[in-house]
This record gives C-alpha cells, structure tokens and sequence, in this order.
C-alpha cells in the first residue's frame, strides 16, 4: 500500500463552554479605554521653598542644557552634511559595475578541455574533471576515438556519447548516470564500465553484440535482465546491487568470470549454460548450500564468504578448482574436498571449526593444498601459541598458513 503526503489537520473549533469561561474570567480585569485622570496637588509653600533654595542651582543647569543642546545640533547638522556627501557619486571614485556572468565562458572552459587533442585522437581521458555534462566538448570531431575515460565526474546524462561511433571502450565510472542510452550507434563497444551510478535497469545494450566486459557494480539494479544478445561477453560483475536471483544469463555462453557479491541472492541457481565459467563470486549474499555447480567443469575460482553455508558439498564435478574460499559461514567440519586434485587455496576463516583430526583427514590427501586460512575458528582461539606448529604438522605441504608462510 503506497502512503500519500499526510492530509492537513482542519483547526479544531474551540467550545463554547470553554469561550463562555474565559470570556467570564477575563472580565473581572476590565477597564475602561480611557485615561484616567490623575490630579497632583502641589501647595505654594513648596513651590516658594523650591525657587528660594534651587533658583541658581536651576538657572546655571538651564544655561549649560541650552549649551548642550546647541553643540549637539551643530554636529548633527555637521553629520548630516558629510553623509549627504558621502552619497554622492565623487569624480573618479564611482562604484564599478559588477560583472554580469557570461554563459559562453562555461562553454569555452569545456571546449578548453579537449582543445589540445587532435581531430584523429583514439584516446581521451578526462578522470575527476568535475564534468556535469558531455554536451559541448564537441565530441562529433573524433571520428577516430576508441577510448574514452570520464571516471569520478557528475555527469547525469551519457547520450552525448553516440556521436562516437569508431568507440571500443567507455569508461563512466563513478559519476551521477541514472539511465543507460545513447548506444545504438556503438556497435563496436568492447568494455563498458557503469559502476558505482544510480542505475536501477539494464537496459537499451542490444546491439552490444560485441562487448567483452560489462561493469555495473554499486547501482540499484534489482534484475538480471536484457543480457542475451551479449553472447561475446566474457566478464560480467553486478556486485553491491539489490539482485534477488540468478536469472536472465543462459545466452551468455561465453562467460568466464561472473561477480555477485553483496546482493540478497538466496540460492546458486540457472548457472548450467555457462560452461566456460573460470570464475564465480558471490560473497555476502544469503546462500546456505552449495548447489547447481555441475555443470561449470571449468570452475577454478569460487568464493562463497560471508554466507549462511553450513556443509562444503556439491563439488564432485568441480576438479579444477584451485582456490575454494567459504570464509565467515556456519561450517563445523570440512568436507567434499578431497578428490580436487589442483586445489591450492583453502580459506575456511570465521567458522566453528574445532578439530585438528577433521582437519588431517580432509586436507592431508590434497597433496597440491599450499595455503589455507583457519584463524578465528575455536581450534586457533583454544591454542594460539600451539595453533601454527600443530597446522604445519598435520599438513606439511603447506607453503602458507593465514597471512605468514610457513618456516
């Protein structure tokens, strides 16, 4: 139910009970409008003493307030004068004219900008420029521009941009984008990075049919979508969004690398197209198992820190995977890790871990393991002086133990 502006309050009537009892109360101090006279009688015996006792007191008191008040009215007369002429314009002095702002002077301060680049330029960088707008930098005259930078800027709009149309790379990160437009026309548009704008769609990318790498990380995007004629994309990262689902990547059958972090994803699901998937990221989200990964063979990198995950599983068709990162979860054992035969990196920081014999049975027979990463579990907080020795006793192919190698 959507909530409208809160209608304003009529003012409530006062009663009439409580007019009629202040109107009583308030008529015990009434007056009459008014003055009343007030007679002072003074009698001639105090006037007489007054003159005989003050009279030259009063005279000589007259003769010095007469004085005042003479040199006060010169000087005010004498102020008067000199502010009278201190409002007149003197000869030589008139106040200048303030400068009227000139709207071309901003236009030519963003034309400065590209003022030393060359018509035939295929590179222009303008990072942190304090660009609120494309318009008038007369981009129409590259016609050879592959490249265009314009991170950490305030531009909001990004239709200037399809004027060029030889553009292999743009680079709009970090600016005040709201919408995705003005690329109909870029057809050869390989790298695309809109991260960290306001972006709520994908939208209007169709006819990218060429792009490699497409960037949208920190927008409020909350749907996969609009993604399938993308089928040359190799890199796609969406993390710190509002994304609810894996959905909307089956066309994408060209994929390598996939990131999702910091999303409210709740399950590993409609991952089985994207066969040629090295690597997948999808810390802090809400996934509880692990699941839907049989397909990805050419899985070398997962990383599910920062979930809910109770149970290593799922695996048996992952054997490439050479680093396996399940930091910060609910794991109370490792498992399902033992027929990975290149497995290299074991990150298990952060859980409930306690037993160094379940530690030995898992990861002994991993003879490629060469670091792993169990601080913060309670077989380290138990022993902290013993911990490293007893790590490196149990699996003496490691090379490195959480941040420092082993000796």
């Amino acid at each position: 139910m959507s909530c409208g502006q809160p209608e304003d309050k009529a003012a409530e009537p006062v009663s009439h009970s409580i007019a009629n009892s202040e109107s009583k109360s308030d008529s015990k101090f009434t007056t009459t409008s008014e003055p009343k006279h007030i007679q002072i009688e003074v009698t001639s015996n105090d006037i007489t003493a007054d003159a005989n006792g003050n009279d030259n007191g009063n005279s000589n008191a007259s003769a010095n307030a007469n004085a005042n008040a003479n040199a006060n009215a010169n000087a005010d007369s004498a102020s008067e004068s000199e502010a009278e002429a201190d409002d007149e314009p003197k000869a030589g002095n008139e106040p200048e004219a303030k400068a009227k702002p000139d709207d071309d002077s901003a236009n030519d301060d963003i034309d400065d900008l590209l003022a030393d680049y060359a018509d035939d330029e295929t590179s222009i960088e303008l990072m942190h420029s304090r660009l609120d707008s494309l318009d008038g930098l007369g981009l129409e005259r590259f016609h050879a521009l592959e490249f265009l930078g314009c991170r950490q800027n305030l531009i909001k709009n990004m239709r200037p941009v399809s004027v060029l149309q030889s553009l292999k790379e743009l680079d709009l990160y970090d600016n005040r984008l709201k919408r995705i437009e003005g690329l109909d026309r870029l057809t050869q548009l390989t790298y695309l990075d809109l991260s960290f704008n306001n972006i709520r769609r994908i939208e209007n990318i169709d006819m990218l049919d060429q792009l490699q790498e497409l960037f949208f990380v920190t927008n409020k995007i909350q749907v996969i979508e609009n993604l399938g004629a993308l089928t040359m994309l190799t890199n796609l990262e969406l993390g710190a969004n509002r994304i609810r689902a894996i959905e909307g990547l089956d066309q994408l059958v060209n994929l390598e690398q996939l990131y999702l972090g910091k999303n409210k994803i709740t399950r590993l699901q409609n991952l089985g197209t994207l066969r040629r998937l090295r690597i997948l990221s999808i810390q802090s989200n809400r996934i509880t198992k692990i699941e839907g990964l049989e397909e990805l063979e050419c899985l070398e990198e997962l990383y599910l820190s920062h979930n809910g995950v109770e149970r290593i599983e799922g695996l048996e068709n992952n054997t490439r995977l050479q680093i396996l990162d399940v930091t910060s979860n609910k794991l109370t054992e490792i498992s399902g890790i033992r027929h990975l035969p290149v497995l290299e990196d074991l990150w298990v920081s952060g859980n409930q871990l306690a037993s160094f014999e379940n530690i030995e049975s898992e990861c002994a027979p991993v003879a490629s393991l060469r670091t792993v990463y169990f601080e913060f579990n309670p077989l380290q907080r138990a022993q902290p002086a013993n911990y490293r020795r007893k790590v490196m006793m149990t699996l003496p192919q490691l090379t490195q133990i959480d941040a420092l190698p082993c000796r």
